[in-house]
């Protein structure tokens, strides 16, 4: 099998998991907002559910855009004392 059948046959792979997730994903939300779930605790939509993208969710800042932002706070009240 040559390289290029080979990234041929992982693109189908993936293609074939991500449908296997979408389903799996729309019957485990199903499940989660039956009538018996208080509405306020479910999440506001099936993305926020479960991402298919692979991508996660941050929850904070990481240290480096923290420093960016207080930099920026710096600077900013620094122009304000100034003009």
């Amino acid at each position: 099998m040559t390289w290029a059948e080979f990234q041929i046959r992982l693109f189908a792979y993936n293609r074939i998991q991500k449908r296997i997730d979408f389903r799996f994903r729309e019957v485990a939300y199903a499940s989660l907002t039956g009538s018996h779930s208080d509405p306020k605790k479910l999440p506001k939509t099936i993305e926020k559910f479960w991402s298919l993208d692979g991508k996660k969710q941050s929850v904070g800042l990481n240290e480096v855009q923290k420093e960016a932002i207080l930099k920026a706070q710096e600077q900013y009240l620094k122009n304000i004392k100034d003009a």
